[in-house]
């Protein structure tokens, strides 16, 4: 990844929990590699714009500088939690968030607004998480991807390849394959081909998406996975032992509406390790822009 000097922040939403303890931690190790600010944010519906800083929250800070991080910002913001976040998200290198909260039940551990700033923010979101509560995320394993061709892939598996490269992690790149199809009318039906077929249009799928990643990323270390198998199963499976996912945002419609595809759903509400979701396509577009002027990554 390009670190160099980027003045947009990493923006991490806190509150008491461990969980955004954990978020931060992974946030300011994030931040000092790439000597990029780091905004810790928490939203008190009944407090003032004058609020004094928490306690609970300078030392959040002073974890962060700690760990590294160049410089620590935080705010004590009022209104309601979904608004302020998105607004501050809009200036963000990243937006991360805990996964541990209110309406967490049988394994779904990303809280309700987490899930909710999902559809409402453009820039990166990680969500940060352990295999269970009050278990850290792992400092250690490769970064998967999905890979599968389309546009929302593309832009997933070039974030991977800049978290890796920052962490110093192996990149797993995944496709998933299947005999089945689904035609325009939604019926499901099963190819003719033989399986080696799909083995070999799968392969072929990763041999022209690859290049441009070791092209870009010099030295780092990627590993391929050919798979037959659903890619949320496939994805599911990569990420045991992983440091992290990265997933495309899928589902994307214009204004408030935006959806989340169903399989980054589900990664990201039962994967157990931190998830990062790409950013809108809009915003994909200006940082891909903004790559090609600068150099700059994200």
């Amino acid at each position: 990844m390009d670190d160099s000097k980027d003045d947009r922040p990493i923006v991490v939403g806190v509150d008491r929990s461990d969980s955004a303890r954990d978020a931060v931690g992974w946030a300011a190790d994030i931040a000092a590699i790439l000597r990029t600010p780091l905004h810790l944010l928490t939203v008190n519906p009944d407090e003032g714009a004058d609020a004094a800083i928490p306690g609970w929250l300078a030392e959040l800070r002073d974890a962060a500088v700690r760990t590294g991080a160049e410089s620590a910002v935080v705010e004590v913001a009022s209104g309601g939690v979904v608004e302020v976040v998105a607004d501050r998200a809009r200036r963000a290198r990243m937006l991360v968030l805990g996964s541990y909260g209110e309406g967490a039940w049988s394994g779904m551990l990303a809280g309700t607004v987490a899930l909710t700033l999902l559809t409402r923010v453009d820039c990166p979101i990680a969500v940060i998480r352990g295999t269970a509560p009050q278990v850290p995320p792992p400092r250690g394993g490769p970064v998967v991807v999905g890979v599968d061709g389309s546009p929302a892939s593309r832009a997933a598996l070039g974030l991977a390849a800049d978290l890796a490269t920052t962490l110093g992690s192996r990149l797993v790149a995944v496709h998933a394959w299947s005999d089945i199809t689904f035609g325009a009318d939604g019926a499901a039906r099963r190819s003719r081909e033989d399986d080696s077929v799909h083995a070999a249009h799968a392969a072929a799928v990763l041999d022209t998406e690859l290049p441009a990643v070791t092209r870009d990323h010099p030295g780092l270390q990627v590993h391929r996975v050919v798979v037959a198998d659903t890619p949320l199963r496939a994805l599911l499976a990569a990420a045991d032992g992983a440091r992290l996912l990265v997933v495309g945002h899928r589902g994307i419609a214009a204004g408030p509406g935006r959806s989340l595809g169903s399989t980054s759903r589900a990664l990201i509400e039962f994967v157990p390790c931190p998830v990062v979701v790409t950013g809108h396509e809009a915003h994909l577009q200006t940082a891909a822009h903004a790559r090609q002027v600068t150099g700059a990554s994200w």
